[in-house]
């Protein structure tokens, strides 16, 4: 028997049940054309009950991973880790390109913009001194109704009237930012791990604790100068960066995974 709850401990079982077939599927476990194997026969090797079952491959059909045909049981489509999946999706370029294509793709919903001082992590990130004016924006991102990333945002206080509130609520903020003269040419990124506190697990629907994709970014003008410095966090589930790596640079991909579960 296949134990579920040796991860993804903090998801409903129908959740591990599908994340384990899910991942099945797309490394080419299961031949395509071929039926997985019944209800009866999972719930036994998983250790839970079929409805359990039943609710996870609703999913996976939902995702476009299997379709469910009559007289010949669950069959997958023909979907393997090499093939880019069609519950992503994939654009391509430069890196600051696809997140403001990405950006268009979903919806935002401003949480908090206010006016402050900078904290000492924040002026040293854009260079400005210690305690200068800032505008500070919080924002979820969603996409197909499903939270995918919570951002904080912070700008030098002279570009505020620029980010006013209902701006930010259709348009990306590089976008906005361009439209008001400033071009964004370049950025410095880290990324890390976090796990979520309350207020973000709440927000983006999952479990106090589990692991995210934390991505710091400072995002600069062609004069050099930093006027973007973004803490995100992203569900683990719904959003991957994927990077080809040579020597004279290639596009860099953003998926988003179109889970609406």
């Amino acid at each position: 028997m296949l134990d579920v709850h040796a991860s993804h401990t903090a998801l409903p079982r129908f959740q591990q049940v599908r994340l384990v077939l899910r991942d099945r599927i797309r490394g080419g476990h299961y031949a395509a054309g071929m039926p997985l194997p019944g209800e009866r026969q999972l719930a036994e090797e998983f250790g839970v009950a079929r409805v359990t079952v039943r609710s996870a491959l609703a999913r996976l059909q939902e995702e476009g991973l299997v379709v469910r045909l009559r007289g010949k049981g669950t069959v997958p489509t023909v979907r393997h880790a090499t093939q880019e999946p069609a519950a992503v999706q994939t654009v391509r370029g430069g890196l600051l390109d696809n997140i403001v294509s990405v950006s268009m793709r979903t919806r935002v919903q401003v949480l908090e913009w206010k006016r402050m001082a900078a904290p000492p992590a924040v002026s040293a990130a854009l260079g400005l001194p210690p305690g200068a004016p800032v505008l500070k924006v919080v924002r979820v991102r969603k996409f197909k109704a499903q939270p995918i990333s919570y951002t904080v945002v912070f700008v030098p206080d002279d570009l505020a009237a620029a980010l006013d509130r209902p701006t930010l609520q259709d348009t990306p903020m590089l976008v906005a930012l361009e439209q008001h003269g400033i071009e964004v040419v370049s950025a410095d990124q880290t990324l890390g791990a976090a796990v979520a506190d309350l207020d973000v697990a709440r927000i983006l629907r999952i479990a106090p604790g589990v692991p995210l994709l934390r991505v710091s970014r400072v995002a600069s003008d062609k004069a050099g100068r930093p006027v973007q410095f973004l803490v995100g966090l992203y569900h683990p589930e719904r959003y991957t960066y994927q990077m080809r790596l040579t020597r004279a640079g290639a596009a860099t991909r953003v998926w988003i995974d179109a889970d609406q579960h």
